[in-house]
């Protein structure tokens, strides 16, 4: 009987109902060319017992049509050896119902390689478990499409480790959504490198949580575009270490506005230097506190323009002391209204 299955034409294959199909045995089915094997229907491949499939080659299951494919229970999906998943095409990944990925274990998960990674859907992609997306190598991680990941759940992005988050591309990271960025935690925050961290969107910065932002080492903060910086919140800058504060150029600075200002300690405002402090914008001034004034040393009062001085308020020129005012010059005192 083997020999006559295999002797059979495309067009009397194709002719086979889904119980003649059902009636070969595995040997059978094992003997079918590549050619017969493409010629089988949806309906013909869900006629085929888990033995039957387990017996075909990794060639014969990459025959499948992307369109019979989908015929697949998943009873049999759950047979398809590593070297059976690896036969899959791009084509027949893509076609997958997301339930048929859904229903792969974490080692035929593990089996995919970084093509057909690269083919599957944001649904497929949000089909898999985190231990199984945990499988993939970096590599795998960076094929990844852009439109795949948004697909991924906020379990999925926490679930991934520095060195998985490190082979994102900048492309990546940049079509994140913002519930997706919530999800990274500190650790995951700070092994970004640079690059990485300067293709993240204004949304995406704003988006960032307070215990995540805490993770900024300070290169990474050194390497934030203005645009990022202005989009950082009041409560971000608030969890600002010194360390942090101490990396933000007279640029960065120069976008701050009044409640940035206030939201940065004393100890924050005592560590710029006599070029970021005649960075602040003048409206930004306004957030200086009296208390952080009367802290300035004289080298930084001596820093400050005639215009940021004539910009202070009374309350503000009054908290400085004799040796703050003493370091005053000539034009400095002119400005003063």
């Amino acid at each position: 009987m083997t020999t006559i299955v295999s002797s059979l034409t495309i067009n009397q294959i194709k002719s086979l109902s889904t119980a003649s199909i059902a009636a070969l045995a595995s040997s059978e089915i094992a003997a079918m060319s590549v050619s017969q094997i493409k010629a089988l229907s949806s309906s013909q491949v869900s006629a085929l017992s888990t033995d039957d499939v387990a017996a075909l080659s990794s060639s014969q299951i990459g025959a499948i049509s992307a369109a019979a494919v989908v015929g697949l229970s998943l009873s049999q999906m759950e047979v398809l050896s590593s070297n059976q998943i690896g036969g899959l095409s791009a084509a027949q990944v893509t076609a997958l119902y997301t339930s048929q990925v859904e229903a792969l274990s974490s080692s035929q998960v593990e089996a995919l390689s970084s093509v057909q990674i690269a083919a599957l859907s944001a649904n497929q992609l949000k089909a898999l478990s985190t231990d199984e997306l945990a499988t993939f190598t970096t590599d795998e991680i960076a094929a990844i499409s852009v439109k795949a990941l948004a697909g991924m759940t906020t379990e999925q992005v926490a679930s991934l480790t520095s060195d998985k988050l490190m082979a994102l591309k900048g492309t990546q990271l940049a079509a994140l959504a913002t519930s997706q960025i919530v999800a990274l935690g500190s650790a995951q925050l700070g092994a970004l490198t640079t690059s990485q961290i300067t293709s993240l969107s204004a949304k995406q910065v704003s988006a960032l949580t307070t215990d995540s932002i805490v993770g900024l080492t300070s290169g990474q903060v050194g390497a934030l575009s203005k645009v990022q910086i202005a989009a950082l919140t009041t409560t971000q800058l608030s969890t600002f270490d010194t360390a942090q504060v101490q990396a933000l150029s007279s640029a960065q600075i120069s976008v701050l506005t009044a409640e940035d200002i206030k939201a940065l300690s004393s100890d924050d405002i005592a560590t710029f230097t006599t070029d970021e402090l005649a960075a602040i914008s003048v409206k930004a001034l306004a957030g200086l506190s009296t208390d952080t004034i009367s802290t300035f040393a004289s080298s930084q009062v001596a820093a400050l323009t005639k215009v940021q001085l004539a910009a202070l308020s009374t309350t503000q020129v009054a908290s400085m002391g004799s040796d703050q005012v003493a370091a005053l010059n000539s034009s400095q005192i002119a400005g003063l209204s």
